[in-house]
């Protein structure tokens, strides 16, 4: 397959590399997907070996993979940006101080691993277990780290909303 020239192979693959935008949905970012599809097809044809089986079998599982892929990358980077989003709106109740206002949350009752949490895990989105790896901690302390400020938050919260 090698042999061939790139622009003959992306002729011939260029009906399905449509095929499979269009049955994916994948049509709102159609450049970037078809720029990922023929990544795909470039990697094919330089990793394509006979004896595993026919080319355009590998090209057709490559390709759709590769859409695949980038699809969940765009939904991941989309679920992160809202994640910012929403927590840059109320980013301002957990670290501005209002002594008025009842429905701030005073971070400074909270332990150092507790801020931690509330910082990597709430506003950064960070998982557990990133925070606990960058920590070089367990993911239960950070659970333990969780479960603590949580009730010191809820206790304030209902303090605060009784005054």
């Amino acid at each position: 397959m090698q042999d061939a020239s790139f622009e003959r192979i992306v002729d011939q693959y260029t009906p399905l590399i449509k095929s499979q935008i269009h049955k994916l949905n994948l049509t709102t970012n159609y450049p970037l997907y078809e720029q990922a599809a023929l990544i795909a097809l470039w990697e094919c044809v330089m990793n394509y070996r006979d004896d595993k089986g026919s080319f355009s079998a590998y090209a057709y599982l490559k390709i759709r993979g590769k859409l695949l892929d980038e699809r969940r990358k765009e939904i991941r980077t989309a679920k992160k940006l809202s994640l910012n989003a929403d927590w840059s709106e109320h980013e301002e109740v957990f670290c501005a101080p209002h002594p008025n206002d009842p429905h701030t949350f005073h971070l400074t009752s909270l332990t150092i691993n507790q801020r931690k949490w509330v910082d990597q895990v709430l506003l950064k989105g960070h998982s557990l277990k990133s925070v606990a790896a960058a920590e070089g901690v367990s993911v239960e302390a950070v659970k333990s780290w969780r479960k603590s400020a949580l009730v010191k938050l809820r206790k304030q919260g209902a303090t605060s909303l009784s005054t």
